[in-house]
């Protein structure tokens, strides 16, 4: 069955100062061009995504949120995405809305369909002939709507896959990349969801001399900063954070119910004492990663572009 997902794209609310992203391939080339990587943080709903734009203002960062499944069933498919455009349109900084691991080839296109310029499709444990057709399907259509893919290589354990560690091979990353079109690889090279870790740097930058598209890396929360500094020199231009964020936010919602409250609500000092703590960890990856203060040209090269980088087309492959 076919299922047609093209219809118009919904516009920024101020044509020359909304800073909600519609031109990703830019947006990701500006970063791998400037040796810089941009923080990707999991918000699932108006605190944690405002505390995250709040830090990336304060460090004039650009900045991507991002949701995974279960972040849009909590928040809702008719609600989240919409925050996330709103407070996007209101931010001084551009903000990318990324769609992270899905559970279905079907949410895929439903954030798409709901304005989603960047998506992930999420094969990984899948054997690479399948991971590569896959990948390819979801690049026709969301190249169609003018909107990036990530494809990942490898499984990164921890938190949702089981604890199985699988690292990436950069014969397949080539093949990955060269016969889906995809715009981004992340690349399983030693990060485990959710927990500590080291990379293997050789083992990526091996990756980020044949694959030719921009890196990146998924469970970013646990990984040495040694190394996260290290990785912005190896082509890796976005970096996931969910378990910090979440770390944070569940602390601070602990340590907000004993605050006294005075004449305010005591639920809204809660939160708001939640999201500060959320944006000090954001602002200390965005500073890390080095997007501080590169908010600025990146907002420039943005507005002056009449169009987006040109998609890569898949190569044809022989037999």
């Amino acid at each position: 069955m076919c299922i047609c997902v093209f219809q118009a794209r919904p516009n920024p609310i101020h044509k020359f100062l909304a800073m909600y992203v519609t031109k990703p391939r830019l947006f990701f080339d500006h970063a791998l061009r400037n040796r810089f990587a941009v923080p990707s943080f999991n918000v699932c709903n108006l605190e944690i995504a405002r505390g995250v734009i709040t830090a990336a203002e304060a460090e004039d960062a650009p900045v991507i949120l991002q949701t995974y499944f279960g972040d849009l069933y909590h928040g809702g498919f008719n609600v989240l995405p919409q925050l996330l455009r709103l407070l996007a349109d209101q931010a001084s900084v551009p903000v990318l809305v990324h769609q992270d691991h899905p559970d279905c080839d079907e949410m895929i296109l439903r954030t798409l369909r709901a304005g989603y310029y960047s998506v992930m499709y999420d094969g990984g444990h899948l054997p690479l002939e399948e991971n590569i057709k896959g990948a390819a399907y979801i690049v026709e259509i969301a190249h169609g709507m003018g909107a990036a893919v990530e494809a990942e290589l490898g499984q990164f354990g921890g938190e949702g896959q089981a604890g199985r560690v699988e690292k990436a091979s950069p014969d397949e990353a080539k093949r990955l990349v060269e016969e889906s079109g995809i715009d981004t690889l992340a690349v399983s090279v030693g990060s485990v969801h959710g927990q500590s870790s080291r990379l293997e740097l050789p083992l990526l930058e091996e990756i980020a001399e044949v694959a030719p598209v921009p890196l990146v890396l998924h469970g970013g929360s646990g990984i040495h900063p040694d190394d996260v500094r290290k990785a912005t020199s190896m082509n890796v231009v976005k970096i996931n954070i969910g378990a910090d964020i979440v770390r944070a936010w569940m602390n601070g919602l602990k340590e907000g119910e004993l605050l006294e409250s005075g004449h305010e609500p005591p639920h809204q000092v809660m939160l708001r004492h939640a999201s500060v703590k959320v944006t000090e960890v954001a602002r200390t990856k965005l500073a890390l990663m080095g997007a501080s203060h590169r908010a600025k040209p990146l907002r420039t090269k943005l507005d002056e572009a009449t169009a987006d980088l040109p998609a890569r087309s898949a190569a044809p492959v022989t037999v």
